[in-house]
C-alpha cells in the first residue's frame, strides 16, 4: 500500500541539519553500511549529493526513482531505514496537492557517541563480530600523545594577536545586512523511540524501595531502561532484578552501570550471544510478490506471510497481546538452527497454531522445522504447499484403519477458493473431513482482501 504514502508526482526538497563533514562519509560507510543495508546508505549519499547541487529547488519522486533504478516501494522502505537509524527527518507540507515532501538530513553520530550509543554498537558488534568491531572501534579511536614525553611550546592568542585602536576601526550598519543565523553542525540527537512500550509500574511492583528509590530513577536512566529493554527484549519483572542487582552491588543507578549488568545478564541466559538488528520480514530475492500484485486467494495468502513477521504471527494469535519470552526465543533459535527465513516460520508456526488449538508445542515446532529445513524450503509458496500436502495426508495411526461408517453422514467442509482440485489420499470420510476442517481453519482468515 506504498502508494497511500508515496506518488511519482510528489515533490521533494532536500535540507541539512547544520554542516555535514566529509568524516561524516568514513563514519556513514563503516559503522552505519553494515546496519542500514548499502541500499538505505546510497539513498542517503544519493540525498547528500542532491543537497551539495540542487540549490534547494524541488524535484519530483519520479525523478528520484529513476536516479536509483528503484520502484517507489524500495524508495520508501529505505528511506523509513534512514528515518528509524536517526540519519532522516522528514515533514510533510500542509495541505497541498501533490504533496511535498522535505528531507532533513542529520549527520551521523560521532565515532564516541556510536561505540558508547548501548544501541548501535550491541547491533554493530553482532553483525561485524568481535574481531573486526575491535579494529573498527581502534581505527575510530584518538592518537594522543604522551606528553610527559614533550614540552608544549604552543603560542598564545595575545603572543600572535594584536588589537586595533577604535580610531582604526570602520563600524558596519547593523541595517545594512539581514540578520541570518550563520550555519552550524547539528549535532546527532541518536535513535528516536516511539511512545514508551516499556511499563515502569509493573516493574516497580517488583522492585524494593529499600533497595531502589525514585531518585534512582530520574529521566536518563528509564530512558537507559527502556533503551535496553528493546534492544535485549526484557520484560518488566526481569528488568526489574536487573535494576536491583545493579543497585546492591553499586548503590546507585548509572547508564553505564546499567549497560553492564544487562549485557553480563544477557550472556548468561544466551551463551555469550549479542542480539541481532534485523528487519524480521522475507528476503526481498524469496519474495513473490515484491514487485507484483497477487491474483488468487493463495497468492494473497502468501504476500501476507512474506510482509509478517514470526513477532506478528505469535502476536495475532495472542490476540494482540505481547508474546512470551519462551516463545520468542524457541522460534530465534530453532530459525538459527535450521536456517529457516522468516516467511517460512510465518507459515509453520500459522499452520502449528491454527491445527492444534492455539498450542505452540516446542517438540511440534521442531519436527516440522527440521523436516522443512530438510526440504530446503526457502519460499512461501514451498512452505505452503508443504503444510498443504501434511493436512491432506492421513495421519499414521488412522492410515492403517478402514471405516464401514456411513459416508453420508461424513461432514465436508468447504475450502477455500484458491485449493482447486485438492488430493483425494485414501483415507475415511471422517478423517477427511477433520483435515479438511483444519485445512479451513488455517488458511480461512486471508480468504478476505
Amino acid at each position: 500500500m506504498h502508494w497511500k504514502e508515496l506518488l511519482p508526482v510528489d515533490t521533494l526538497q532536500v535540507e541539512a541539519a547544520g554542516l555535514l563533514h566529509e568524516y561524516d562519509r568514513k563514519i556513514l560507510t563503516l559503522l552505519y553500511q553494515p546496519l542500514i543495508g548499502a541500499e538505505a546508505y546510497s539513498l542517503y549519499m544519493t540525498l547528500w549529493s542532491m543537497y551539495e547541487h540542487q540549490d534547494h529547488e524541488s524535484m519530483t519522486h519520479h525523478s528520484l526513482k529513476v536516479m536509483l533504478r528503484w520502484d517507489l516501494k524500495k524508495v520508501l522502505e529505505e528511506r523509513k531505514k534512514l528515518e528509524g537509524i536517526g540519519l532522516l527527518n522528514t515533514y510533510l507540507k500542509k495541505d497541498q496537492d501533490p504533496r511535498h515532501f522535505a528531507y532533513e538530513l542529520h549527520p551521523p553520530l560521532t565515532p564516541e557517541r556510536f561505540f558508547n550509543d548501548g544501541v548501535l554498537n550491541i547491533y554493530l558488534f553482532n553483525r561485524l563480530g568481535r574481531n573486526r568491531y575491535n579494529e573498527l572501534k581502534k581505527h575510530f579511536s584518538s592518537k594522543l600523545i604522551d606528553r610527559d614525553k614533550y614540552e608544549n611550546v604552543t603560542a598564545s592568542f595575545n603572543d600572535v594577536y594584536d588589537s586595533l585602536h577604535p580610531s582604526e576601526m570602520v563600524m558596519a550598519d547593523e541595517n545594512d545586512e539581514p540578520q541570518v543565523p550563520a550555519v552550524g553542525r547539528s549535532e546527532n540527537k541518536g535513535l528516536v523511540f516511539s511512545s514508551p512500550r516499556f511499563d515502569f509500574e509493573v516493574m516497580k511492583q517488583h522492585i524494593s524501595d529499600m533497595i531502589v528509590s525514585n531518585q534512582m530513577l530520574n529521566k536518563s536512566v528509564k530512558q537507559t531502561i527502556e533503551r535496553l529493554a528493546f534492544v535485549y527484549k526484557i520484560e518488566p519483572y526481569e528488568m526489574a532484578r536487573i535494576v536491583e542487582q545493579a543497585a546492591i552491588h553499586h548503590d546507585m543507578l548509572t547508564e553505564d552501570l546499567l549497560r553492564k549488568e544487562v549485557s553480563s545478564w544477557f550472556a548468561l541466559e544466551n551463551k555469550g550471544k549479542v542480539p541481532a538488528l534485523q528487519l524480521r520480514k522475507q528476503p526481498e530475492e524469496l519474495q513473490e510478490f515484491h514487485k507484483k500484485e497477487p491474483s488468487t486467494q493463495e497468492e494473497k495468502a502468501a504476500q501476507r506471510y512474506e510482509q509478517m513477521t514470526p513477532y506478528d504471527i505469535l502476536q495475532r494469535a495472542a490476540g494482540g497481546g505481547k508474546p512470551s519470552q519462551a516463545d520468542m526465543r524457541m522460534v530465534e533459535r530453532i530459525m538459527d538452527e535450521q536456517n529457516l527465513t522468516p516467511g517460512v516460520m510465518n507459515v509453520l508456526l500459522d499452520f502449528i497454531l491454527e491445527t492444534q488449538d492455539k498450542k505452540l508445542s516446542k517438540n511440534y515446532v521442531e519436527k516440522f522445522a527440521s523436516h522443512w529445513a530438510r526440504a530446503n524450503v526457502k519460499t512461501v509458496r514451498e512452505a505452503m504447499d508443504l503444510a498443504i500436502k501434511e493436512l491432506e495426508q492421513p495421519s499414521p495411526k488412522k492410515a492403517n484403519k478402514t471405516s464401514n461408517r456411513n459416508k453420508t453422514s461424513a461432514r465436508k467442509d468447504k475450502v477455500p477458493e484458491w485449493i482447486s482440485n485438492p488430493k483425494e489420499p485414501e483415507m475415511s470420510e471422517d478423517e477427511r473431513a477433520e483435515k479438511q476442517k483444519q485445512l479451513q481453519k488455517f488458511l480461512s482468515k486471508y480468504k478476505k482482501d
